[in-house]
């Protein structure tokens, strides 16, 4: 719930328009907070929950596109690990999968804007500018539709 109640503090914010932005750029949508509720809450606490988000969604704005970063479990566990960041230390190869497996299961029924899903597998968009660059033209692409793929190449980064 703690968490529920700050991401709508931050998604509030994005409310008030800023003449000089034109773009508002974030790491989460709103709606894919009930992943991790599911994932994580008991009954009675996903009812509360349940009766909670609905109320606070609702004023929230929506984004212009929604870019899902698809990877394998493999990539995700060594990014996990590159990362060393001591809250993400006892993640377990299980509840990753599972996790995975929630953000599929959202994404591939995901309609509530456009969509860019990108198999980011074999992306280093961190550490490599070219992968960066193309990453953005996907995001930036005046041209899209209401759902699409991005599949780079691979180039076998692990």
């Amino acid at each position: 719930m703690f968490f529920l109640i700050n991401r709508y503090k931050q998604q509030q914010e994005l409310n008030q328009e800023n003449l000089f932005t034109e773009y508002i750029i974030c790491d989460y949508t709103f709606e894919k907070d009930r992943i991790f509720a599911y994932l994580n809450l008991s009954g009675e606490e996903l009812k509360l929950y349940e009766n909670i988000f609905p109320l606070l969604a609702r004023n929230l704005r929506k984004p212009d596109v929604v870019v899902y970063l698809q990877s394998s479990i493999d990539r995700l566990m060594h990014n996990i690990k590159k990362r060393s960041r001591r809250i993400e230390r006892n993640l377990t190869r299980s509840y990753i999968e599972e996790l995975s497996e929630a953000y599929n299961h959202f994404f591939f029924r995901y309609n509530s804007t456009p969509l860019l899903i990108v198999n980011s597998t074999e992306l280093d968009f961190v550490n490599s500018e070219d992968d960066f660059d193309e990453l953005f033209k996907q995001i930036f692409r005046e041209d899209r539709a209401f759902l699409e793929y991005f599949k780079p190449e691979p180039k076998r980064i692990l």
